[in-house]
């Protein structure tokens, strides 16, 4: 890991995700892009890095909030909510993969840091933290009932246990045997 203080950004707080990555240095941006798992040519400008990390971190913003504890949670959603301002160095340390990974933004000004969720990644944030639903995505239903008719037709029945392990270790959107369930009891 980095030290934390080659992360903080010196000036004043930009809530827009371009701008706070525009404010990190090429090294730091390089760091980035290393944390998300993305090949950076070190010849690229800051604006050109800027431009291929920031749809990466949108996209994978989901995913890394639903994978923190939930204490880390109710903090990011103070800071969506505006209402967290200065921070406690603990408070910094306990958020450094988030902001190393330029998923939060660590901002010194007037010898406070403050942390910052960019505005792209609010909806992330509030997406992780809204109860689970039971059903697929409405694309996906189709799909999985067709996997399932055509388990019908090869075998003449099915097991929801095979269908859902079978999509889970195919597709992207995982579904619960629960979730399958009750996908085929609405159609039946």
């Amino acid at each position: 890991m980095t030290e934390l203080h080659n992360m903080l950004i010196k000036g004043k707080p930009q809530t827009d995700l371009e701008k706070g990555l525009l404010a990190y240095k090429k090294e730091q941006l390089l760091q980035i892009a290393v944390q998300q798992q993305l090949p950076i040519r070190k010849s690229y400008t800051k604006m050109k890095i800027v431009e291929q990390l920031k749809p990466v971190i949108v996209k994978q913003a989901v995913d890394f909030f639903a994978q923190l504890d939930s204490h880390k949670k109710e903090k990011l959603i103070d800071l969506a909510m505006g209402s967290a301002t200065a921070v406690t160095n603990e408070t910094v340390m306990q958020f450094q993969s988030s902001i190393e990974s330029g998923y939060v933004f660590a901002y010194l000004a007037n010898g406070t840091i403050t942390l910052i969720l960019p505005n792209e990644l609010v909806s992330s944030i509030k997406q992780d933290t809204k109860p689970v639903i039971n059903y697929p995505q409405a694309e996906t239903q189709p799909l999985f009932l067709r996997q399932m008719k055509n388990a019908q037709k090869i075998y003449g029945t099915y097991d929801v246990h095979h269908l859902v392990s079978v999509w889970n270790s195919y597709f992207a959107p995982t579904m619960t045997i629960e979730e399958a369930t009750q996908l085929i009891e609405t159609v039946q």
